[in-house]
């Protein structure tokens, strides 16, 4: 017996710029955005992959990158809140840039629900028969059963 699975990284935070100018804040240059990703650390290995500098407080991750300061706390309800700031910041370069963490962390995700995956196929006697990235960027992993 075998089962195809096919993860799917998606972005989980569908901005536009009519979303990001509806939470800009009275601070020029400052633009505050909510967003779903709540792991701090596939947050922060994410924002490493797009070559920024983090940092992580504790309570809150910082990033640096393209001349931008992102900071990622925690908002109401427990979702993450970006805020971003820079010289000239404008609410759809804003945009752009939490669409890319937001790119980038969706794929951390799907890297570490496959691993897991393939930690619990081995616990249940199952391995992968073979796994493919298809052109949407999804994963199919096909398994097998051991025996």
């Amino acid at each position: 017996m075998s089962v195809t699975l096919r993860l799917r990284s998606e972005a989980l935070a569908q901005l536009d710029a009519a979303t990001i100018a509806a939470h800009t804040q009275a601070r020029p240059g400052v633009v505050t955005v909510r967003t779903r990703m709540r792991h701090r650390d596939l947050l922060a290995r994410a924002l490493a992959g797009l070559r920024a500098q983090v940092t992580d407080d504790g309570t809150s991750v910082f990033a640096a990158w393209e001349g931008r300061r992102i900071t990622f706390g925690y908002g109401p309800e427990g979702v993450q809140v970006a805020h971003v700031d820079g010289p000239g910041l404008t609410p759809s370069e804003a945009a752009r840039l939490v669409l890319s963490v937001d790119e980038a962390y969706a794929a951390e995700v799907q890297r570490a629900v496959l691993a897991r995956l393939k930690d619990r196929a081995a616990q249940a006697g199952m391995r992968v028969e073979s796994e493919r990235v298809n052109a949407d960027q999804s994963i199919s992993v096909t398994l097998a059963a051991t025996s």
